[in-house]
């Protein structure tokens, strides 16, 4: 009997935030993103064993999850984060009453009781850090800089770990020594990204693919007239050109991943999923099997719309006796996770995507063909509109792939 293969592929990424001269973060990004999203979205495979999802991971993402997770990261926001609260200055006072709102409002604010009264309160005084000081005392800042992370972490790590579950359940009047508790577990949180991603791929259940190691556009990289070809007519700087840069760019990832993960990764997400021919020959000549992008490429390829009888299949690219295999990822249900499901509830959702699923595969299923289904996506930003994290979306997801005879979720 065909059946339906679907290929989720999680795009984990942030761009490199540390400044290279004065050795300090300039966005908190990557640090929180580890605590909501790296560790738990591999954590929750686990009570799917027969589910298998690739994760793309970004070398130059991962060098500041390490150095987080070594205590080795200046960062501004953190700083402020753990000071006691009578101790801030006038510049981190400001930093805090702009930034410590950076947050959901629905999902992630009001979830906490004692956060969203803070959140009114900002909003009363016009977003306006001086007015807003008459507002916020030093009991009202330490809540705000408790609940600011708390809000960032993890479900799996704040339903699991006791010390978490006391920090929620007291929703406010938070001391010094709550800062210094959630300090430690962040660095216990944020120590386990890696490690989670080894024992899972040692498993087999999840494969880890890469992209290029600061995530350039890496045809731009190796010809910037190549934008032509999208584009025609587009006006253009003078050309650059440096493929020796973009092959740079994928051997350091290659090694960077290989010792890390025991070997180098055979996938390439390309950065945005940009791809031309000079890109996928290099990629083959350093070793990648296979490279993913997006089935408006694949149109523009074809001239004319890919459809699921083109889109649901894999392809060889073949050039001066060099070939790396390819898929092209469904935009559209790509899409729908990451912008629209988090408006319905993780039934609905869930059971909406495989529907759509199944009758896109019908005409390929009756014709007797397997259907090859690529769903690609940033595996981080979504998640801060659904409900939990998108965990119970995730959950209800990846229970009905494991309970559905012709569906099998591959990497």
């Amino acid at each position: 009997m065909p059946r339906i293969y679907l290929c989720l592929l999680w795009h984990m990424h942030q761009p490199f935030y540390k400044d290279l001269i004065s050795g300090q973060y300039k966005m908190p990004w990557a640090r929180l993103h580890a605590l909501k999203d790296y560790y738990g979205m591999v954590r929750i495979l686990e009570e799917f064993p027969q589910v298998r999802v690739t994760f793309n991971l970004v070398p130059s993402m991962l060098i500041q999850v390490e150095e987080y997770a070594a205590g080795q990261a200046d960062d501004p926001w953190l700083t402020c984060a753990l000071r006691p609260a009578e101790a801030l200055s006038e510049a981190e006072l400001d930093l805090i009453l702009r930034n410590f709102f950076s947050a959901n409002p629905a999902r992630m604010i009001s979830r906490y009781p004692r956060y969203g009264e803070l959140y009114e309160a900002w909003q009363a005084a016009n977003r306006n850090p001086q007015r807003a000081r008459r507002l916020f005392g030093a009991a009202a800042l330490r809540d705000l800089q408790v609940l600011w992370q708390l809000a960032w972490f993890d479900e799996e790590y704040l339903a699991g770990d006791p010390e978490m579950r006391e920090l929620v359940t007291k929703g406010r009047d938070y001391a010094l020594a709550d800062q210094e508790r959630l300090a430690h577990k962040q660095s216990e949180v944020l120590g386990r990204v890696l490690p989670v991603y080894r024992e899972s791929l040692q498993r087999g259940q999840i494969e880890i693919s890469t992209t290029p190691f600061y995530h350039p556009i890496l045809p731009l990289l190796c010809d910037s007239n190549v934008a032509e070809l999208a584009h025609p007519y587009v006006p253009l700087p003078a050309r650059f050109r440096y493929p020796q840069d973009a092959r740079l760019q994928l051997e350091l990832a290659r090694r960077y991943m290989a010792e890390r993960f025991g070997a180098a990764p055979v996938g390439l997400w390309p950065s945005e999923g940009a791809v031309s021919d000079e890109v996928l020959g290099i990629a083959a000549e350093e070793g990648f099997r296979w490279a993913a992008s997006d089935n408006g490429v694949l149109a523009r390829a074809l001239g004319h719309a890919a459809g699921p009888g083109e889109t649901y299949r894999p392809y060889m690219w073949r050039q001066g006796g060099r070939e790396l295999g390819l898929l092209f990822r469904d935009h559209a249900l790509s899409d729908l996770i990451g912008f629209v499901y988090a408006r319905m509830g993780a039934v609905e959702a869930a059971k909406d995507l495989l529907d759509r699923i199944r009758d896109n595969c019908r005409g390929l299923l009756g014709a007797g063909r397997d259907a090859l289904v690529p769903v690609i996506l940033d595996g981080e930003n979504a998640w801060e509109c659904y409900e939990q994290n998108g965990r119970p979306f995730l959950r209800e997801l990846y229970r009905r792939i494991a309970t559905d005879p012709q569906v099998e979720a591959l990497t």
